[in-house]
C-alpha cells in the first residue's frame, strides 16, 4: 500500500517545476535549522551522540537541503538532454549518522523528482521521523515522502524489491543481499570498509568497491 501510494503521487511531483522543488527543499533547510534542539536531543538519546557531534550533524543536514535544492534546476531538460526520475526510491540509512545521512538520501531523491520512502534504522526512528516532519512542514506531501518503520524481514524485503531504486548506507553484505533479491535494482550504496559508492544495476559490486 505504501509503494502504491508513492507511485500514485509520483507523476505530479515529477512534473513539479525544478525551481519549485528547489524552493521546497530550501524550506526544509529552514525547518531543520529551527528544529536543531529537538534533533540534537533525539540523537543524544537514541544514538548516544555528544551534543557537539549532534550539532554538527544538524548543520550537515541543513547544508544537504540547500545543496540538493540548488541542484534541482540543473536537471531540467535541455536541447539533446532529457532527464527522467527513477520513480519510487527507498532510503535506508544507518543508525550511526541518524539525521544527516537520511536527510541527504531523501533530499537527493526529492530534488530529482522521485517520491521517497524513508525506512529508519531500528535504533534511531525518532531522529529520522523528525527529518521527515521537517520535510512535510516545508511543503513536501506525505504521499511524496512517506516514513515507514518496518522490520528487516520479508516485509522489509518487499519494500526493497518493490521500489525503483534504493539509497543505502551500510555494509557491503547488505548491498549484496539487496542486489541478490532484485538484480536489476538501481542501488546506490555507500558501504562500510572502503567507504565506496556502489551504483547498480549491471555493476559488479567487488569491482565497484575496489
Amino acid at each position: 500500500a505504501v509503494i502504491t501510494r508513492a507511485r500514485t503521487a509520483g507523476p505530479a511531483w515529477a512534473a513539479t517545476a525544478a525551481t519549485a522543488r528547489r524552493k521546497v527543499l530550501h524550506g526544509v533547510a529552514d525547518k531543520l535549522a529551527r528544529q536543531r534542539g529537538p534533533l540534537i536531543s533525539a540523537m543524544v538519546h537514541e544514538a548516544g551522540k555528544t551534543v557537539a557531534e549532534a550539532d554538527a550533524e544538524v548543520s550537515e543536514a541543513v547544508d544537504f537541503a540547500r545543496w540538493y535544492g540548488d541542484r534541482a534546476p540543473e536537471l531540467e531538460d535541455r536541447p539533446g538532454v532529457r532527464f527522467a526520475p527513477l520513480g519510487v526510491v527507498a532510503v535506508v540509512p544507518p543508525w550511526t549518522f541518524p539525521v544527516a545521512i537520511p536527510a541527504g538520501g531523501l533530499l537527493a531523491a526529492l530534488a530529482a523528482g522521485n517520491t521517497a520512502i524513508l525506512k529508519p534504522a531500528p535504533e534511531t526512528p525518532r531522529c529520522a521521523e523528525l527529518v521527515a516532519r521537517c520535510c512535510w512542514e516545508a511543503g513536501v506531501s506525505p504521499d511524496v515522502l512517506q516514513f515507514v518503520r518496518t522490520p528487516d524481514d520479508e516485509v522489509g524485503r518487499r519494500l526493497v524489491t518493490g521500489v525503483d531504486g534504493v539509497i543505502l548506507t551500510g555494509s557491503i553484505e547488505t548491498a549484496r543481499l539487496f542486489q541478490s533479491w532484485k538484480p536489476e535494482l538501481a542501488l546506490f550504496a555507500e558501504t562500510s570498509g572502503k567507504n565506496a559508492i556502489v551504483i547498480t544495476p549491471n555493476a559488479d559490486l567487488d569491482l565497484a568497491v575496489a
